[in-house]
This record gives C-alpha cells, structure tokens and sequence, in this order.
C-alpha cells in the first residue's frame, strides 16, 4: 500500500456487515492521460468526495455526463465513464455492500437516479461532512469520520431477506439461478424481485451477472489463468458463452479488456 493509495477496513464490528472497506487517493495526474477511463460494473454501491478536484461522469448508456463532487453510485450495469476535470485525483470514499443504501434511506432505490448526490439525500449532515473532513490531517482521520457519519445515519430495518440473497449469490461466485434463489429463501419469483428492487435498485439477475464478472475479473486481474479456465471456473457452458456474456456488460471482449488492465486507475477489483 502507497501514500497514494490507502485502504481501511472498518473499524467499528457493527459496519463489518455493511462496509467493505474506505479508500483514500491523492496523485497529481501529471503524465496520465486526462481522456475518460471505462470503470467496470461492479456488485457494490460506491460513496466518494472528490474535494476541490470534481470528476466528470457519463452514462453512455443513458447519454447522460455530470460533474461531480460528492456522489454515491447505484448498483447497474450501464456503461459509464470518469475523467479528471483538473491536475489532481483526490478522493475519500468507501465502497459498501449492495443493500447499504437501503440502510441510509427508506426511500426504493429504484426510486433514486443513477448518481446520486449526496447533499440531496443527507441535507446538513452531507454539508457538515465535507467541512469536518477538510480539517482532518490524515487519511486515518478521515476515515473515522466517514465511519462516524454511517454509524449516525444507520436506519433500523429488517433486511434479512436481502442480505441473505446476496450472501447466497456471492457464496456461489454468481452461479446460482434465481428460480432456485427465490426457492431456497421461500419466497416467490415475484416477492424476491420486489427486494432487490426496493433495496438495491436492480433486478436480481442483473445482480447474479455484475457477482459473475467480478469472480472473473479477479482471476483475469490477479491470476495467470487462460481463459479457457475462467470460463468454466464460472461455469459459463462454453467460452463463447462467457465472451458474450462479457461483451453484453462491458462492451469488450474478455482478451481486450484484461490487456487494458494494468492502466486502470479505478480498478475496484
């Protein structure tokens, strides 16, 4: 770990379920390229303050970009794209697990746009954040007060239901189908769709298939194993299924992307 990079699990026990871990960065872009970078799909809800260094963010998807400064991400496939806006990348943040959202609010997810602005949903706690935040003198620092801010916006709500949809679906790597999903927690096909929509904003299957890439993007990224042996490590049937199945959320081939890779600046993986 750099003074660039800095990584922190939670501290607090209560959080271990919820937050997997805060991350600091501060580098000058300098000679890196100032076009826009591609960040994955990725099955976790992303918070970050970008401080006096906003980021532009679009959605090909939805042909959608916003400056931003302060932002909480949803769980999507779309395709979207960051940029630095000035000569610096300084960011506080934290990615948490896919149903934390629905501990900060009792507002559906659904309801939510695809970037959310975190003044708009926390008001004077949001704005009192970022002047605390300013004044502390070290990452270390910084991360007690993002951990104090959850533990004083955590809502009291029964998601059992959901936590254990997710924990099933990672325990599996993704390989698990929803029929069986909805089964094994007793409930309908409907009534499971109805969480993860209430509580995490995408459809289930959506869901199963961002946990699916991500087990592949972590052996592409940190392994030397072929393809062929992602593919049926994810029991994709055959490796034309998994190259589709890539393509279809990331818009590139499996070989391309894993070459683009070490120029990641905000691999999540």
């Amino acid at each position: 770990m750099s003074d660039d990079f800095i990584f922190q699990n939670p501290m607090d026990k209560s959080l271990a379920d919820l937050v997997d871990y805060y991350f600091f960065i501060d580098v000058p872009v300098d000679s890196m390229p100032m076009e826009p970078e591609y960040v994955l799909p990725f099955p976790r809800i992303t918070f970050g303050y970008f401080f006096d260094h906003p980021f532009l963010v679009t959605n090909h998807d939805r042909g959608q970009s916003k400056a931003v400064d302060m932002v909480i991400s949803r769980v999507s496939t779309d395709k979207i794209t960051v940029q630095p806006i000035t000569s610096r990348i300084k960011i506080i943040g934290a990615h948490v697990r896919p149903y934390t959202l629905a501990l900060l609010t009792k507002k559906p997810i659904t309801k939510f746009p695809w970037l959310i602005d975190t003044v708009d949903l926390f008001g004077p706690i949001a704005l009192s954040f970022k002047e605390k935040i300013l004044e502390c003198r070290s990452a270390a620092d910084m991360f007690v007060e993002v951990e104090r801010v959850f533990l004083a916006t955590l809502l009291d709500r029964d998601l059992h239901v959901i936590q254990e949809a997710v924990e099933m679906i990672e325990k599996h790597s993704g390989n698990i189908k929803f029929g069986q999903l909805a089964k094994q927690l007793g409930l309908t096909d409907r009534a499971l769709r109805a969480q993860f929509h209430n509580y995490m904003g995408c459809a289930p299957k959506e869901f199963i298939k961002l946990v699916q890439l991500k087990q592949s993007v972590y052996h592409m990224n940190f392994t030397n194993d072929s393809l062929t042996g992602i593919t049926y490590q994810g029991e994709y049937f055959d490796q034309s299924h998994f190259i589709h199945s890539f393509k279809q959320i990331t818009g590139q081939a499996p070989k391309a992307l894993r070459e683009k890779m070490p120029g990641f600046r905000f691999l999540q993986f």
